[in-house]
């Protein structure tokens, strides 16, 4: 996987993070899935036929995710956004700051493409930084689906790629996660008129 491609793929996960508006960061997140799946399918002509199966399974992925996240989100209008506690800019730094922490922590794990590794972790810890830092139910699935790519990233990355097995189980299991997230990110709007997860939290006091 180039380089290029491999920071193109940080980059919409941290404009992602950044962006003020759910359609956007969904927008941003699923171009970030289809990439990784096409850039998978991309490396297949001249390996084995496991990893084309793979690559495939990545690109299925992103087709069926994709739609069920801009259903979410066309489902759950809110007269008024979600308001996070933190600023674009400051979400920007932050995740920045975070990204540069645990890539320069982490050690690399000798992938074919020395980016790669960089790469991967990067995505984890954009992931992290959504986690963190947004406050709507949505964004919570959104950066599940960012560190997952950043996984992806590095099971392409291996010489070989990942057995077929573990790709399909990782796949199966995120489909499954991300449909049944979708249906509580629903009902949790059908039930409070928001998805701001501080409502959820006030519910313990």
């Amino acid at each position: 996987m180039s380089t290029w491609l491999v920071w193109l793929l940080s980059g919409l996960g941290v404009a992602a993070v950044v962006a003020r508006r759910r359609s956007l960061s969904v927008i941003l997140v699923s171009a970030q899935m289809l990439a990784v799946g096409a850039a998978a399918a991309a490396l297949a002509p001249g390996r084995s036929a496991e990893f084309a199966v793979a690559a495939g399974i990545l690109c299925a992925k992103a087709v069926v995710v994709a739609p069920a996240l801009v259903l979410g989100v066309s489902r759950t209008r809110q007269l008024r956004p979600v308001r996070d506690q933190t600023t674009p800019l400051l979400r920007l730094a932050l995740t920045v700051a975070l990204v540069l922490v645990m890539v320069g922590l982490v050690p690399g794990f000798g992938l074919e493409a020395g980016a790669a590794d960089d790469g991967a972790v990067a995505m984890v810890a954009i992931g992290l930084a959504m986690l963190v830092l947004r406050r709507a139910t949505l964004f919570q699935l959104l950066a599940l689906l960012v560190a997952e790519n950043g996984v992806a990233v590095a099971a392409v990355s291996v010489s070989g790629g990942l057995p077929v097995v573990i790709e399909l189980g990782v796949a199966f299991d995120l489909v499954m996660l991300v449909l049944v997230a979708a249906v509580f990110h629903e009902r949790i709007f059908r039930s409070f008129g928001t998805t701001d997860t501080a409502v959820l939290e006030d519910l313990r006091h």
